[in-house]
């Protein structure tokens, strides 16, 4: 039997999750296209869209804090907040990262998996906000990163690829460095924290913890690139910076 905070805490989580799916749906069918309306230009329509997903996320992290599935903390929110064309690099701990980052940062721009798109319910919103594929060619996925950062929009990037599982090695994929090394454009660093740890990968989201679980995002360090060019040819840029971010994330 399941003490009565945990099972509420069950049924809460499942509530939680239809909410996100659904509202994500209803904001691709309302609220953005409404929004669209007299925007010029695609660029602004996909900002909006942007800004509109930004709010939602705001408004779904009050409500999972209210329902008392989680407590969320911010260190250095007013830098977070500050932060205009740069890649955001991050660790990918639990399944509410991309919700938490995507709520603090202006003008977020994010690189997601070719499968979000086809989603049936969130699919729309992230194909109005023009997020970037992972799967796209090479050529014109830099292109679309280049011109997201020559905007003063913040790109998003999870060098993990997936999320992380508790007690194994972090190993981070290289493309978050061939873009910044290729776009010369700095990185924000964030690290993500949960205690206890609930919704890594391969958990079902019924597992719950036995305690609320404490989210933290925080400013870890502005990264300039300029350094790493200078170290030599430019892979050598990339493999160096994979392994200043990888020795940045150890240090918990």
């Amino acid at each position: 039997m399941l003490r009565p905070s945990r099972l509420w805490r069950v049924l809460a989580t499942g509530f939680s999750f239809a909410v996100l799916s659904v509202g994500g749906f209803m904001l691709a069918i309302t609220a953005i296209p409404l929004a669209s309306v007299s925007a010029p230009d695609p660029a602004t329509r996909r900002l909006r869209a942007q800004r509109i997903i930004r709010a939602g996320f705001r408004l779904y992290i009050w409500m999972l804090q209210r329902l008392g599935l989680i407590t969320f903390q911010v260190h250095g929110a007013a830098d977070i907040a500050g932060i205009r064309g740069k890649i955001v690099i991050a660790n990918h701990p639990t399944l509410l990262d991309v919700v938490l980052l995507m709520s603090l940062l202006p003008n977020a721009q994010c690189l997601v998996k070719h499968q979000l798109w086809r989603h049936p319910l969130l699919g729309a919103c992230v194909r109005a906000a023009g997020y970037i594929r992972n799967d796209l060619p090479a050529e014109e996925l830099l292109a679309a990163c280049r011109e997201t950062l020559e905007a003063d929009g913040n790109l998003v990037i999870f060098p993990e690829g997936t999320r992380s599982v508790p007690g194994q090695p972090r190993r981070l994929q290289r493309g978050f460095a061939h873009i910044a090394t290729l776009t010369v454009v700095d990185l924000s660093l964030l690290r993500i924290s949960c205690s206890p740890i609930t919704l890594t990968k391969g958990e079902a989201w019924y597992r719950v913890p036995d305690r609320t679980p404490h989210f933290s995002v925080e400013m870890v360090e502005t990264v300039a690139i300029e350094p790493f060019l200078r170290c030599g040819p430019r892979p050598l840029a990339a493999r160096r910076l994979v392994s200043h971010v990888e020795r940045r994330f150890a240090e918990a």
